[in-house]
């Protein structure tokens, strides 16, 4: 009888030993399982960061320290916003090691397309835009309103931007997006031939008179052929506004392009090439490309984009130029393109979406930015001014000041193409351009009407 309790006690320890040992193991393999936290950025992209300057460490906020989160930034692949990905994301984790972001590049040449395909399926968290990409993305409801988000927790407000890049992403008290830079239209002219004929330089407060006064004394003209234009022209939606006239009515429906205003600016332009022969016709109606001319030293002014800067300081060409102001009729205007970020309103992390592309946006991102895209008019205002290698670039900066966007309407493109097609005998002397603007209204308005 002990006999038997001594073997029965002996199998109740042995059993109790292999339960102890199977929940010892168990507990042992679910430690090992547990996923790890992921940190720093996952590069899907060529991109490359160049050293950055120091800026200090971003402070920590609720939105990106509690829990890991993973974010996808798109942007343009073309060389500068490539550089400007890779230098941005490595300052921000470094600061926010618990978030991993991958790189999306997207090809630069049909970039707004390219991002419009994917929102319906593999949208990412934030991305790069720009004004003209926001009726098309808002329409379609694929980007947080980011008013409430801010005013919740970011360090950033709605009056730290200067307020002609801010008004681009507004309807109404909704915000759309946070602008970043801005890409005025600026004069560039060659200051040894000013100062070869004695002419003054363009300088804030000057006229579209001016402008062809300057024109007729450079241009330079050997047995009826012309050798150097005094210049290349501007946009004729810098032209219309500056003479008081306006692109489109201000719900958007109706064009005012066919108003006396507009015709008149486009006209002036017209008789710049046909009646005075100081400049060429446009690129778009088969003239020659402004750069090549300015570059090679066969026009004396260039109205453009700022960013053109670059390329010219690229070019080391062999003559002194600088930056002016667009020349101003009735008021001063200058078209400008506002580039910022959007948040996606499918993303799974909009907290910690908007705490990056505030970031971004913020100081830390704008001083990072700010030796890659130099030439570009920081939407911040109190960032400082840009490079300081081209005379009279704070120009760049003042065009803020008088700066308007294109209509923001979605079928903008189109509306510009006809009207570049109907404009294209105006500038080839063949019709007046009050004409051309009366011709193309109703299609313009038509086209409103259903987009």
């Amino acid at each position: 009888m002990q006999t038997m309790l001594l073997k029965s006690s002996v199998k109740s320890i042995l059993r109790l030993c292999s339960l102890i040992v199977a929940l010892f193991m168990m507990a042992s393999c679910g430690a090992s399982s547990a996923p790890a936290t992921p940190a720093g950025p996952t590069a899907a992209g060529p991109a490359k960061a160049p050293s950055s300057p120091s800026v200090g460490p971003a402070p920590a906020t609720a939105a990106a320290s509690s829990q890991p989160a993973a974010l996808t930034f798109a942007f343009p692949d073309d060389e500068a916003n490539a550089r400007a990905a890779a230098v941005l994301i490595r300052g921000y984790t470094a600061a926010h090691p618990s978030v991993r972001i991958t790189l999306m590049a997207l090809p630069a040449k049909d970039y707004p397309k390219q991002l419009l395909d994917r929102l319906g399926t593999s949208a990412p968290d934030v991305f790069v835009g720009a004004d003209a990409q926001a009726p098309a993305l808002i329409k379609r409801n694929a980007v947080l309103d980011l008013h409430s988000l801010l005013a919740g927790g970011s360090g950033l407000k709605p009056g730290d931007f200067h307020p002609t890049a801010l008004a681009a992403w507004r309807r109404g008290d909704a915000l759309y997006g946070l602008p970043t830079d801005a890409t005025p239209q600026v004069s560039f002219y060659h200051q040894d031939l000013f100062e070869a004929a004695g002419v003054a330089v363009p300088a804030p407060g000057w006229t579209w008179d001016d402008w062809a006064s300057a024109a007729k004394k450079l241009t330079v003209r050997s047995g009826g052929t012309i050798s150097r234009y005094g210049t290349t022209l501007t946009q004729w939606a810098a032209m219309v506004w500056s003479n008081g006239g306006e692109l489109l009515s201000a719900d958007g429906k109706q064009t005012l392009l066919d108003q006396p205003a507009a015709a008149e600016a486009v006209q002036f332009a017209a008789d710049m090439i046909n009646v005075h022969k100081v400049a060429p016709p446009p690129k778009d109606a088969g003239g020659p490309d402004p750069m090549v001319l300015f570059q090679s030293q066969q026009t004396a002014m260039m109205p453009g984009a700022s960013s053109l800067a670059g390329a010219l300081l690229a070019a080391k060409l062999p003559f002194k130029w600088a930056i002016a102001p667009l020349p101003a009729a009735k008021t001063p205007v200058s078209p400008v393109s506002i580039s910022g970020l959007f948040v996606s309103s499918q993303s799974q992390n909009q907290a910690a979406a908007l705490d990056f592309a505030a970031w971004i946006a913020g100081p830390q991102g704008t001083a990072l930015k700010a030796p890659i895209m130099p030439f570009a008019a920081p939407a911040l205002q109190s960032a400082a001014p840009r490079s300081g290698q081209v005379s009279g670039e704070e120009a760049i900066l003042q065009a803020l000041q008088h700066g308007r966007t294109l209509p923001q309407v979605e079928v903008w493109p189109e509306v510009k193409a006809l009207v570049d097609a109907a404009l294209k005998p105006v500038w080839q002397g063949q019709v007046s351009a009050a004409a051309a603007y009366r011709s193309v209204a109703p299609k313009v308005n038509e086209l409103l009407r259903v987009g």
